[in-house]
């Protein structure tokens, strides 16, 4: 419901949280271990393939992930639990 009737009627300047999103958009080893069935990280994916209407305007284990020494220096206590977290914007 929130991909396909929600986020396509926002309006231009909206901001959406999505949490447990981890980059490269793939869950933790552990979880996929625990065996849990979640999905949303990959229709999200999904979503914002070639979509033009949403920009992504924070994405920390992404940010993790491509800087790690400054994000430990500037969050260090983000490396003992990263989080995964991404915000968007409609366009």
């Amino acid at each position: 419901m929130i991909f396909f009737e929600i986020l396509p009627n926002l309006k231009s300047g909206v901001y959406v949280h999505f949490h447990d999103i981890f980059y490269p958009f793939s869950y933790p080893n552990s979880w996929l271990r625990d065996k849990n069935s979640w999905n949303e990280t990959y229709l999200l994916r999904a979503f914002l393939s070639f979509n033009s209407a949403f920009e992504i305007v924070f994405f920390n284990t992404c940010l993790n992930y491509l800087y790690p020494k400054e994000f430990a220096q500037a969050l260090p206590l983000s490396q003992k639990n990263t989080g995964g977290s991404i915000w968007l914007r409609k366009l």
